[in-house]
């Protein structure tokens, strides 16, 4: 039969190659153990494994099993005996120990238990595959009787991998295991787990059935390390709508939506950020342009809306809305982002939102302050109006000049929007230096903080 003789990974030529296993050293006593809250199937489940042997020891070393009672009959393991592989179910009332040794620890072993006692024929009951095939030569060969629930799967019941158990864990493998499927209520062949390729030889696949109640998959897969980072995300703010016939009637532009917050970063991973633009403030007596998205990861800032103007009066939604003309609304916000534009008043343009208070009247929405940097700032701020009657005078902006909202237009265009940031803050131990973009780097302390006026990529 095929053996892959290989290194710690396990590299075929079907495309699946597994690249990782998990060593387990008998010396460090480690082992992986969970206890499943409920019953499975008892009865009806497989299990399937890659080993690598380390030390060859001459005492039982488990590979799983399920906890022992108080008189040490009581439980179900799978074990080396020395150099052979030995099944013991009930501890001991079923029992298969292969004639076959196993004693090359340079080698990859795929073993799979194949487990139904509902079968009539008793040697179907309780099945053995190495390397895809059958195991049929035993020192010792008992079966269970017919319909006996195993402890495997027992709710309650402590399992483990890569050790016995009692009242502690015991009988430690030292040896490496890849690529663990446990199926609940399946008996299954090795061909749900591998096949022979050209050569002959024995090679894993992807398992793609189902895994049941109590079923699982362990890939071995090496945990990356993360570390966590503040976030602060403003898209640009909104345009100001414009009036250019008497000057009165043009909204404030919304200021960008914000969010901010804390995010781990892996090791390793690139982190996408996109600064928003702010929008163009309108002329004639249009309506002002949105601003731009900005983006760090999966969070997204929404663009500030634009004003409203004397021929479309009603303010644009955004992150937060942009301030409305002559009676018509503002425009709305995005919920968690910023706020409301103000309805403008007769023959005037009321304030766009702030991402922190709704515009009011002509004045723009408050901004949100923040320290990320070190020191306070207030982001975010809405866009002013413009008052209806004479002495038709701009309000004011709300606090906050990155990502604010355009002021409206008078006799001339009206102002355009802030270009929204991106700022990161992190220990600077775990700052990695890798940035595209060119964003300013500074210390605060104990941190690292990175603001990024345009685009461009953080590599945690």
């Amino acid at each position: 039969m095929g053996i892959l003789n290989n290194s710690n990974a396990i590299s075929v030529d079907s495309g699946y190659d597994i690249t990782d296993s998990l060593r387990f050293r008998s010396s460090a006593s480690a082992y992986l153990n969970r206890t499943p809250a409920s019953d499975g199937n008892r009865r009806t489940w497989t299990w399937s494994c890659w080993v690598k042997r380390g030390s060859l020891a001459t005492s039982g070393i488990a590979l799983f099993g399920t906890q022992n009672d108080s008189a040490n009959s009581d439980y179900d393991v799978l074990y080396f005996d020395g150099n052979k592989c030995r099944l013991l179910l009930n501890g001991g009332t079923g029992q298969l120990n292969t004639t076959q040794v196993f004693r090359d620890s340079s080698a990859w072993y795929h073993i799979v238990l194949a487990i139904d006692t509902t079968q009539a024929t008793d040697t179907n009951r309780m099945k053995m595959y190495i390397n895809g095939v059958q195991v049929t030569a035993f020192d010792t060969a008992t079966y269970v009787s017919v319909n006996y629930d195993t402890w495997v799967n027992k709710g309650g019941r402590v399992a483990t991998i890569g050790a016995a158990y009692q009242s502690s864990a015991s009988n430690y493998l030292d040896g490496y295991l890849a690529e663990i499927n446990f199926v609940d209520g399946q008996q299954l062949t090795p061909a749900s787990f591998g096949n022979t390729d050209n050569n002959g030889t024995w090679i894993p696949k992807k398992y793609t059935g189902s895994y049941g109640t109590n079923g699982f998959y362990l890939g071995m897969k090496e945990t990356v390390p993360v570390y966590a980072a503040d976030y602060l995300v403003v898209a640009g703010g909104g345009g100001g709508g414009c009036d250019n016939i008497n000057g009165t009637q043009g909204g404030g532009g919304g200021a960008g939506g914000l969010l901010t917050g804390s995010q781990n970063l892996a090791t390793g991973n690139v982190y996408t950020i996109t600064v928003g633009a702010g929008g163009a403030g309108a002329g004639g007596t249009a309506r002002g342009t949105s601003g731009s998205n900005s983006v760090f990861d999966s969070y997204t800032a929404i663009g500030g809306g634009g004003g409203g103007g004397r021929s479309t009066p009603a303010g644009l939604s955004g992150g937060s809305g942009g301030g409305g003309v002559n009676g018509s609304g503002g425009g709305a916000n995005t919920v968690g982002q910023g706020f409301d534009g103000a309805t403008g008043s007769s023959n005037g343009g009321g304030g766009g939102g702030g991402a922190g208070a709704n515009g009011s009247g002509n004045t723009g929405g408050v901004g949100v302050q923040s320290s990320i940097t070190g020191t306070a700032i207030y982001y975010a701020g809405g866009g002013a109006g413009r008052n209806g009657s004479p002495p038709y005078a701009h309000g004011s902006a709300g606090s906050g000049s990155i990502g604010q909202g355009g002021g409206m237009g008078g006799g001339g265009g009206a102002g355009s929007g802030a270009t929204g940031v991106v700022i990161l803050r992190m220990l600077t131990s775990k700052y990695s230096g890798t940035t595209t973009g060119s964003p300013s780097v500074a210390t605060d302390g104990s941190h690292t903080v990175l603001t990024y006026n345009s685009s461009g990529t953080y590599t945690g």
